[in-house]
């Protein structure tokens, strides 16, 4: 019996355990779910005690129902009361096959023969953590890999996922309007905990979909919270590079490529979130303008309100992702000119030797004439004698001044000519113009 309940899973279900017993180290325990419930309709919500999920499958119908459940990602410690809540309330295969695959940007929506409807979408962003260590910002890396801490370096995520689901009254039973928020955050929480206190189950039910409008300002004010403690961790590694820039050489020396790279790599996967976060929104105001034929002219409102929301969100949302855009031109920026001043260091460094070189040639120019005439003139001008107490064993020669006769106006025309050399050879080079140059614009 057992083998034929695992064959009548869907693939994804059996997908998500297979990938959750891959880590035997997780020992499965107990999840415990909360969230809220209104019984009432007409009256504010309230919240629910942490339950199992069989606590949960026992629990009466209630007319609207949020739920928060852990991440979704499979690992052996959960992956029994998730898979669950999948079948508990009917969760697509296409939801539980997205995280599988990691996507960063999915909007699902599903019908049944029942009547019943649901829609979902995942969010992935990346986690930038920043302390200030000394008044220096600087990102920490809270998912270490190994012993080798990589400069501005972090590897941690930012997840979660939602299931919206809502199904029509049956004979016995009223409609009842399900949110479940997996890996929810606390601001969520909070938002949701104060929407119950003071929102009848009525004004939600009116439009389910003002919740997600709730979920995506929390998901903006994350995301919005990440680009700035990006952006003050690049103004200080900007301004560093900029106040060093008067000084190329010790410059280059202090130069952090590998943290400029990540910081530019955090602004990439930002982007990308941002741009997920809008498409997302996107495919649900389209969703959401669809349904706009099956609602109540009494819910008319609250469907408009809804849409000026989800208006709202997207230009918030756009103004982030027009600032890191921002940010990562002049993080290009900041990078071209750190090659610069690594080029200028270079420069310096060949100049130095170029003219050690040149101070060599000089001194073989001066001293080669005097070479060339002592060879030339292989007589010798000083010989020795025989040893004598009045001249000594060393004599020279009377004709000894000829040598100085040569060498001097030798030595001055090859300095002359080199100097006239060099100025023609920089006249010639300054003056070039550029290939296929045939006057007037380039």
């Amino acid at each position: 019996m057992a083998t034929q309940k695992e064959i009548k899973e869907p693939a994804a279900y059996l997908e998500f355990r297979i990938e959750a017993n891959r880590d035997s180290s997780q020992l499965r325990s107990d999840v415990v779910f909360g969230g809220f419930e209104w019984l009432d309709v007409k009256a504010a919500g309230s919240r629910t005690p942490g339950y199992t999920i069989s606590e949960l499958s026992q629990r009466p119908p209630c007319p609207l129902r949020i739920i928060f459940a852990p991440l979704d990602l499979p690992n052996g410690r959960t992956v029994g009361d998730l898979l669950a809540l999948y079948r508990l309330y009917s969760i697509p295969d296409e939801f539980v096959s997205e995280r599988l695959h990691h996507v960063a940007h999915s909007f699902g929506t599903s019908e049944e023969m029942d009547g019943s409807s649901c829609s979902w979408f995942h969010f992935l962003c990346k986690n930038v953590a920043v302390q200030d260590i000394n008044g220096v910002k600087s990102i920490v890396n809270q998912n270490r890999r190994d012993d080798k801490d990589l400069s501005q370096a972090e590897f941690s995520w930012v997840r979660s996922a939602y299931f919206l689901k809502k199904t029509p009254a049956t004979q016995g039973s009223s409609p009842q309007l399900t949110l479940i928020v997996f890996g929810g955050e606390i601001a969520l929480w909070e938002n949701f905990d104060s929407l119950a206190t003071k929102t009848s189950g009525q004004d939600i039910i009116d439009d389910p979909f003002c919740l997600l409008g709730t979920v995506f300002e929390v998901l903006y004010n994350r995301l919005d919270k990440i680009a700035w403690d990006l952006a003050r961790v690049y103004s200080q590694e900007e301004e560093n590079i900029l106040l060093s820039a008067d000084h190329p050489g010790s410059a280059a020396d202090a130069l952090d490529f590998v943290g400029l790279h990540m910081l530019s790599k955090h602004q990439i996967y930002l982007i990308e979130a941002a741009d997920a976060a809008m498409a997302t929104l996107d495919s649900l105001t389209a969703h959401h303008e669809r349904l706009l034929k099956s609602y109540a002219p009494a819910s008319e409102f609250a469907f408009r309100r809804t849409q000026d929301t989800f208006c709202h969100r997207r230009t918030m949302l756009k103004s982030t992702n027009l600032r890191l855009k921002s940010l990562e031109k002049r993080t290009q920026n900041i990078i071209n000119l750190s090659f610069n001043l690594v080029t200028q260091a270079d420069s310096r460094i060949m100049k130095a030797d170029s003219s050690s070189m040149k101070i060599i040639a000089v001194m073989t120019l001066v001293f080669l004439p005097c070479t060339a005439v002592a060879t030339i003139f292989s007589t010798p001008f000083f010989y020795l004698m025989g040893e004598s107490e009045d001249t000594g064993p060393l004599r020279m020669s009377p004709y000894f001044w000829m040598i100085w006769v040569f060498t001097v106006p030798l030595t001055a025309l090859v300095i002359f000519a080199w100097h006239r050399f060099q100025k023609r050879l920089q006249l010639r080079i300054v003056g070039a113009v550029q290939p296929n140059y045939r006057g007037g614009v380039i």
